[in-house]
C-alpha cells in the first residue's frame, strides 16, 4: 500500500494569491498491485488525481511516475524530457536520509518507510509538496468460499466485473474526481437519475452494488474501515463512502478514460 499527500505552496504577493489561488491538497492510498502506476505532472489525461497547475511550466508534463513491481515494490522516476537540464530541482527524503534526485534516476520507496519529495523551481518560489507512506505489503487473503467472500480483485479485474449500468453510475458519481475538481459536490440520487436518464430503483440498486463490490475488492481500505467488518451481513447497509469509491475508481482507472456522463449535460459545470 502507497499513501500519498499532495500540496502546493508559492512565494506570491497578494494578488496574485487573489487571482491564481493555489489548489487544494490531495489524499489518496493505492493497493500494491503489480503493474499499477501514477503519474504526477501537468497532463490531465494521465496525471489525475496527481494534476498540477497547468501553468507550473517548471512541472512536466509526466513529471514523477510511482510504480509497483512485484520485484522492486514502490518505486519513483524522474523521467528525463526532451531538456538536457530540468527546469524544476527534485529533492527526496526517504526516512531520516534526504539527497537530491537525479534527473532520469528511479528510486526505491522502502516498505515501512515514510518520506516526502519536493518539486520547485530554480527560483525555490513554487513547490509541488509530496508527502509518502509506503506500508507492509498485507497477508494474502483467504481463497474464495473461506471465511468472508473477501475476494482481492484488481483494478482491472474490477472494471470487467463492473460493466453497463453500474459502470454508468459509478463515472457519474466519480465526476467530479474525473475532471479533478478541487471540491466534490454530494450527488444525490435524483441528479444522479437526471444526469443518466435512469430510474430511481435502478439507480439505487447499483449504488448498493456498487458499494459492496469496492468493499469485497479490498481496493479502498479506508472504506472498509468506515463501514465496518460485519457490513456484508449487515442489513439494511449503511450509506457513505462515496467520495472515497469516487477517488479509488478514478486513480485505479476504473472510470475516466471514457467520455463522463455529465457530458451528455452540456459538459462539466465549474
Amino acid at each position: 500500500m502507497l499513501e500519498l499527500n499532495m500540496s502546493f505552496d508559492a512565494v506570491a504577493d497578494g494578488y496574485e494569491a487573489e487571482r491564481d489561488p493555489l489548489p487544494g491538497p490531495k489524499s489518496l492510498q493505492v493497493r500494491g498491485v503489480v503493474g499499477t502506476r501514477l503519474v504526477m505532472g501537468r497532463d490531465p489525461t494521465s496525471c489525475r488525481p496527481l494534476l498540477t497547475p497547468h501553468d507550473w511550466l517548471f512541472v512536466s508534463r509526466k513529471h514523477l511516475i510511482f510504480e509497483y513491481s512485484e520485484t522492486r515494490g514502490w518505486t519513483v522516476e524522474w523521467p528525463r524530457g526532451q531538456r538536457d537540464t530540468p527546469l524544476a530541482i527534485v529533492r527526496i527524503r526517504r526516512g531520516e536520509t534526504s539527497q537530491d534526485m537525479p534527473y532520469g534516476a528511479i528510486l526505491p520507496l522502502p516498505p515501512r518507510t515514510t518520506g516526502g519529495i519536493t518539486v520547485s523551481d530554480l527560483a525555490r518560489r513554487r513547490t509541488v509538496v509530496l508527502g509518502w507512506r509506503a506500508m507492509h505489503p498485507g497477508a494474502p487473503l483467504p481463497p474464495v468460499g473461506t471465511g468472508r467472500d473477501t475476494v482481492d480483485l484488481a483494478p482491472d479485474e474490477l472494471r470487467r466485473k463492473l460493466r453497463g449500468v453500474r459502470l454508468e453510475v459509478l463515472a457519474a458519481m466519480s465526476c467530479d474526481w474525473i475532471h479533478g475538481r478541487p471540491t466534490k459536490r454530494p450527488k444525490t440520487t435524483d441528479e444522479l437519475c437526471d444526469m443518466l436518464y435512469m430510474a430511481k430503483a435502478t439507480v439505487e440498486r447499483c449504488k448498493t452494488e456498487l458499494r459492496r463490490d469496492f468493499y469485497s475488492s479490498e481496493l479502498c481500505p479506508e472504506l472498509n474501515h468506515l463501514l465496518g467488518p460485519d457490513y456484508l451481513d449487515t442489513t439494511p447497509h449503511v450509506h457513505g463512502g462515496w467520495d472515497l469509491i469516487a477517488q479509488t475508481a478514478v486513480t485505479c482507472g476504473i472510470v475516466g478514460c471514457e467520455p463522463c456522463p455529465c457530458a451528455r449535460r452540456g459538459g462539466p459545470v465549474d
